[in-house]
């Protein structure tokens, strides 16, 4: 046998998730009133996650409250922003309920809900490796695809029913955070079982797919063709940017963000390693994106890291504090370390 086939047939130990901390589960039985909070721009498995973990509380006969800093300005979430509070009032803080953070690497991603909730006991459950350490409790999972399959994890260990419409929530977080199964690695069956299982409760993989990528206004496929044509290639081509004014708002109708669709084209270019969209918030706040190829060695959850943000290894952010010219001075430099030798 041959040194490749002998490396080829060892099979790695199978992914399964660790035991949740009792001080973790007991917080969930014995306290009565909860706020659940995600992360400021909420994506698919923020909202999704939140929604199932206050569902489950309900289920165990607590009170619970949403809170997210929002914005909710794009077409597909617009509906919800009643479903949320935005602030946390004293009257609540003075009940003293525990606060439960999903999908949020660091308190700052919070946004201002985070100096709101100082002084509550805090657990949080999530699965970004990178970011700053908070909460009391912290249940992190970085091998989990999604926060949602995490929620899901815990549904099961303390034993509570997931009815369609909880499973509904469960699988789109999932698809949204495993690019609709694109993102999916080897050894990883035990994420496919547990899809499979949402699937025998209701959930239509169609209908979800169609809920993710339809839909779409003619103003979006203008602008992302316009961030199409103002992508820029450096670094022989492994790296490729793009960049979003306060004009476009005024220019193109459409409150959908079409940055997933540019960075998957961008990607799909022969030799790209790495993609950052650069977008231009305020005169001197510029929020940016990282995302990886999946053959590169890059990691962009420690790169954002570096400069005050976080998340995974092929997907990440930040937002400066500085204009979008120097943003862009700073980080194309900054990640020609790391594509050049």
């Amino acid at each position: 046998m041959t040194e490749k086939n002998q490396k080829s047939s060892v099979v790695p130990d199978p992914f399964s998730y660790p035991d949740i901390d009792e001080a973790i589960l007991s917080l969930l039985r014995e306290r009565e009133e909860f706020i659940v909070v995600g992360h400021v721009s909420p994506d698919g498995d923020c909202l999704s996650s939140q929604f199932a973990m206050a569902a489950l509380l309900e289920e165990m006969g607590k009170t619970v409250h949403l809170a997210n800093a929002g914005p909710f300005d794009r077409s597909e979430i617009a509906h919800l922003r009643s479903d949320f509070l935005t602030h946390i009032r004293e009257e609540l803080r003075a009940r003293d309920p525990v606060v439960v953070v999903v999908d949020c690497s660091s308190a700052d991603r919070l946004g201002h809900l985070a100096s709101e909730i100082e002084g509550l006991t805090t657990v949080v459950f999530d699965h970004h490796a990178s970011g700053e350490k908070f909460g009391d409790l912290r249940y992190i999972v970085p091998r989990s695809i999604s926060t949602t399959m995490i929620i899901m994890h815990l549904y099961k260990t303390l034993d509570q029913p997931i009815t369609e419409e909880i499973a509904e929530h469960l699988f789109f977080g999932f698809a949204t955070d495993s690019g609709f199964f694109r993102f999916l690695g080897p050894y990883r069956g035990e994420t496919l079982r547990m899809a499979a299982e949402l699937v025998d409760l209701g959930v239509s993989p169609n209908a979800m797919l169609d809920r993710m990528s339809g839909g779409k206004s003619e103003g979006y496929i203008k602008y992302l063709g316009k961030l199409i044509d103002r992508a820029e290639s450096y670094y022989d081509g492994k790296l490729m940017i793009s960049s979003s004014y306060l004009k476009d708002g005024r220019t193109f109708s459409t409150s959908d963000r079409p940055s997933d669709a540019l960075y998957g084209l961008l990607l799909s270019i022969a030799g790209v390693e790495m993609v950052i969209y650069f977008k231009e918030m305020g005169p001197n706040v510029t929020e940016i994106g990282f995302r990886a190829a999946h053959e590169s060695a890059i990691n962009v959850g420690a790169f954002a890291e570096s400069f005050g943000g976080g998340g995974h290894r092929k997907a990440s952010g930040v937002t400066l504090e500085c204009s979008i010219s120097e943003a862009k001075a700073t980080l194309i430099e900054a990640a020609g370390r790391l594509l050049t030798p």
